[in-house]
């Protein structure tokens, strides 16, 4: 839950990068005396998050924040909106123009100024993953498969190494630290078409009343990158209505 919805962002038009699947894998340190299974390492991350129990109430989710990166000649500030399967997100760009994007359950679409798009690239599964609140709770009913690869080296992080295949098909890599049992990030190839490949790297744990939450969220490739910074994150109930698509969508799908 800490970091799936963020993901959106970066597949949006307005901050989508070029990205090169990476062949190589991180080397494997031998292990002595440390977790030995999927299992094991995600039951930690679990733990280290607050609980089952505090990631299973957060039943909305209402986050501010801004981003800068490549090519941007200032900062974006966003406001994301989520309940269970559901998503709603507004940015506006430094020069004042803006998007916003959504998930009804079905539907994923954007809106900027060249008007209303649906997203008939990403499988719906990628979608409804990236808008699972309790996605903590239950991520190996995503995969495949999803095995234990070791001790790895992971952007200067000595970090536990899950890897496994989405059901639609796509490589994932996932890096929980060690130290601390909390995410440090994916190297994934994307939900689209494309079958890229994107670092994402987790940072900066908060607890803002619910499950901790990485407030710096960056992804890279190669020179280009975006830095997602969170400013507030509140879990007030949030009505069905604002999830509805724009007539615009609506329009599209006719």
């Amino acid at each position: 839950m800490t970091s799936r919805w963020m993901l959106r962002l970066r597949r949006m038009r307005f901050v989508k990068l070029a990205i090169v699947i990476f062949a190589s894998v991180a080397p494997v340190w031998p292990q002595a005396g440390q977790l030995k299974t999927a299992d094991a390492v995600l039951d930690r991350y679990k733990h280290a998050l607050g609980g089952a129990d505090a990631i299973a109430k957060v039943q909305s989710l209402t986050v501010h924040g801004e981003f800068e990166g490549t090519g941007m000649s200032g900062k974006a500030s966003f406001v994301y909106y989520a309940k269970q399967f559901k998503t709603l997100m507004k940015v506006t760009r430094d020069d004042g123009s803006q998007v916003t994007s959504g998930f009804d359950g079905s539907v994923s679409w954007s809106i900027d100024s060249q008007g209303a798009t649906i997203d008939k690239d990403t499988a719906l599964e990628a979608v409804r993953r990236d808008a699972d609140l309790q996605y903590a709770l239950h991520q190996p009913d995503y995969f495949k498969n999803l095995d234990f690869g070791g001790v790895a080296d992971f952007e200067g992080r000595r970090c536990y190494w899950l890897h496994g295949t989405t059901h639609w098909g796509k490589d994932n890599n996932q890096f929980y630290d060690v130290e601390t049992g909390l995410l440090a990030g994916y190297r994934f190839q994307s939900d689209d078409r494309s079958a890229a490949a994107t670092i994402a790297l987790f940072q900066d744990y908060k607890n803002f009343g619910g499950p901790l939450m990485a407030t710096k969220l960056t992804f890279r490739t190669g020179d280009r990158s975006r830095t997602f910074h969170y400013k507030s994150v509140t879990y007030e109930p949030l009505a069905d209505s604002l999830f509805e698509l724009p007539p615009a969508v609506k329009a599209l799908l006719k």
